[in-house]
C-alpha cells in the first residue's frame, strides 16, 4: 500500500482535538467568510461552493415570516460575480416567446405595478436526511425552508409588455445568470427551469424584495422568479431570460434532475417533476437540538403549509400517532402559498419525550405518516420522521462557562503537533489518476478536493460534503443534479476507483 499525506485529514484531526475538548470548529468558515447577513451559529454548513446552509431547527421563531438573516441557502452554482450583481436597477433580462421579443431591467419593473406576496421557500431535499437509502445531497432535516415576504411584478404582467404570450406556447422558462464553467455542454450544467405556462401567467412574480428589504445577491438579487406554491428550484436566481416556450427546458436540471424517481433508476421526463409541494408540517421547539426544558406545562410550536393551497387544520401527538390534539394557530394567515404557525400546550413530565404534528389542507389532503420513497431523497412530508424529541428536567441546568477562546486558537505549533499520515488504497490513488486526468469533463473542473488541489466553480465541495461509497458511485454512474454521467465513459473497476478515492480523501 502506498501512502501520500492529505491535507484534509490533518485539518479532519484539528478539529476532532478541539471538538473533544468541547469546542466546534467550523471548517467552511475557516476558508470562506458566511454570506452578508447570515450568522454562523444559526446555520448547519452543508457545503461553502456553492453555498448550502441549513436553519437549526432550534431559530425558528413562533411568528410566520423567516428574516434574511435566518434563511436558508441553497444555490446550484456559485452567484454571479460583483460587477455582474452590483448593477442594481441596471440588471436586464431578455423577454422572448411573446408577439414581440426585447429586454427589460430592474428600473423598469419598478416602474410597474408590484405586489407583495408571501410564500414558503423550500428546497426539493428538505427532509433528504430522514430517508434511510443515504440519497445523495445535502443532508437536510427541517432547515432547507422559509417563508418570505417578496415584492415584484406578475409575469402575466411582463408579458403584456411585449403583446403577450403567442399562441401554442405551453411553459414558462427561466434562466440564471450564473457563470457557467468552460469546456462544459451548457445544457449539463445550466440553471433554467419550466413551469406550466397557466402556472406562471396565473401567479408567478420577478421580484427584486425580500421582507422589505433589496433582494440580497446569495438569494437572487437583483433579480429572481418566485413560483408561489413550488419547490425552491423553480424559483430561478439571478434571472436574465425570461420565456415563453413551447417544450420544457432541455436542460439537465429539468429533463432528469429534480425527478421524483424509483431509487436505482435514472431520471427522465417520464417522471414527476418537483413542481407543487404537498401539505407538510414539523414542530420546531421548545427542546430543539438537545436543549433540556423545564418540566410542567410548555407551548410547543411549529409550521404547517401545502403548495397553492394552505392548511385547514394542525394536529399534535405525544404517542406516534396512537391519538391527535388540535393546535392553535399564532399570527395571521398570509395566504395559500405561505405558512402558518402553530402552538399546542401540554404539560411534559420529567423525562424523554417525543412530539409530531399532522396537517391537513384546504382540499383535505393530509399530512401522510411516511414519506414517499425515491432516489435522491425529494419530497419528504411524513410526519413521523420530522417528530420533535424533547428532554424534560426538573432544574435546568446552569449555563456553563465558555472557555476563552484564546486557549482553543489553531496555533502553528498545534497544526505541526497534530499532522498525520492518510494511507490511499491502491485502488484509491488509481482514481486519483482519474480525477486528475482521464474523467471527461475534468472532476476538478466543477468540484472542490483539498487533496487533489482542485477548486471547481460548480460544487459541491467534496471535502465538505463528505459522502459515502454508495452515493459516489451512483452519482458517477448516473449523474445528479448537473453533474454528467460517467457511465458509459468509465468501466464498473474504474467508477469504484474513483469513487474510493473520494471517500479516502475526504475522511
Amino acid at each position: 500500500m502506498t501512502e501520500t499525506l492529505s491535507r484534509r485529514f490533518v485539518l479532519q484531526s484539528l478539529v476532532a482535538g478541539v471538538a473533544a475538548a468541547g469546542h466546534t470548529l467550523s471548517l467552511s468558515s475557516a476558508s470562506r467568510s458566511m454570506p452578508v447577513s447570515k450568522a454562523e451559529g444559526a446555520f448547519i454548513i452543508h457545503n461553502d461552493l456553492p453555498w448550502a446552509l441549513e436553519t437549526r431547527r432550534s431559530q425558528f421563531g413562533f411568528g410566520p415570516i423567516t428574516s434574511a438573516s435566518q434563511l436558508f441557502v441553497r444555490n446550484n452554482l456559485p452567484a454571479p460575480p460583483a460587477p455582474l450583481t452590483d448593477q442594481g436597477d441596471d440588471w436586464s433580462f431578455d423577454v422572448v416567446g411573446c408577439a414581440r421579443e426585447g429586454s427589460l431591467t430592474l428600473a423598469d419593473l419598478k416602474r410597474m405595478k408590484s405586489r407583495t406576496v408571501a410564500t414558503v421557500l423550500q428546497c426539493s431535499g428538505n427532509g433528504r436526511d430522514f430517508f434511510p437509502h443515504d440519497p445523495s445531497g445535502s443532508q437536510w432535516s427541517v432547515g432547507a425552508a422559509g417563508c418570505v415576504l417578496w415584492t415584484g411584478v406578475s409575469v402575466a404582467d411582463i408579458f403584456a409588455q411585449f403583446g403577450g404570450v403567442r399562441s401554442g406556447l405551453a411553459y414558462l422558462t427561466a434562466t440564471g445568470g450564473e457563470e457557467l464553467p468552460e469546456g462544459i455542454d451548457k445544457d449539463a450544467v445550466v440553471v433554467e427551469r419550466s413551469v406550466p405556462i397557466d402556472k406562471g401567467l396565473k401567479d408567478c412574480l420577478l421580484v427584486w424584495e425580500m421582507n422589505g428589504a433589496p433582494l440580497p445577491v446569495i438569494h437572487g438579487g437583483p433579480v429572481r422568479l418566485i413560483v408561489p406554491g413550488y419547490f425552491g428550484v423553480n424559483n430561478v436566481k439571478w434571472v436574465r431570460q425570461l420565456a415563453a416556450a413551447a417544450g420544457e427546458s432541455g436542460a439537465k436540471i429539468q429533463q432528469s434532475g429534480y425527478r421524483m424517481r424509483p431509487e436505482g433508476l435514472a431520471g427522465g421526463p417520464e417522471h414527476p417533476s418537483m413542481w407543487r409541494m404537498p401539505v407538510k408540517s414539523w414542530l420546531n421547539g421548545p427542546g430543539a437540538e438537545g436543549a433540556a426544558v423545564l418540566a410542567g406545562t410548555n407551548t410547543l410550536y411549529g409550521v404547517a403549509f401545502s403548495g397553492e393551497r394552505g392548511v385547514d387544520a394542525v394536529e399534535v401527538s405525544a404517542d406516534d400517532g396512537a391519538t391527535w390534539q388540535q393546535a392553535e394557530w399564532v399570527g395571521p394567515d398570509l395566504g395559500p402559498d405561505a405558512w402558518r404557525t402553530f402552538q399546542f400546550a401540554t404539560s411534559i413530565p420529567v423525562g424523554e419525550h417525543r412530539f409530531v404534528s399532522r396537517a391537513t389542507d384546504t382540499q383535505g389532503d393530509q399530512q401522510p405518516k411516511l414519506a414517499v420513497h425515491n432516489h435522491r431523497g425529494y419530497g419528504h412530508n411524513g410526519w413521523q420522521d420530522h417528530g420533535l424529541s424533547v428532554r424534560a428536567v426538573a432544574e435546568l441546568p446552569k449555563a456553563e462557562i465558555k472557555a476563552s477562546s484564546q486557549a482553543n486558537e489553531l496555533t502553528a505549533a498545534t497544526v505541526s503537533a497534530s499532522m498525520a499520515v492518510l494511507a490511499l488504497s491502491d485502488k484509491a490513488l488509481e482514481g486519483k489518476q482519474l480525477f486528475l486526468q482521464q474523467a471527461q469533463p475534468g472532476c476538478g473542473v466543477c468540484h472542490s478536493l483539498a487533496d487533489a488541489n482542485a477548486r471547481g466553480v460548480v460544487g459541491p465541495n467534496l471535502n465538505q460534503l463528505s459522502p459515502s461509497l454508495a452515493q459516489v458511485e451512483s452519482a458517477i454512474a448516473q449523474g445528479v443534479g448537473a453533474m454528467p454521467a460517467y457511465g458509459a465513459q468509465l468501466s464498473q473497476s474504474e467508477i469504484e476507483a474513483l469513487a474510493a478515492y473520494v471517500v479516502e480523501a475526504t475522511r
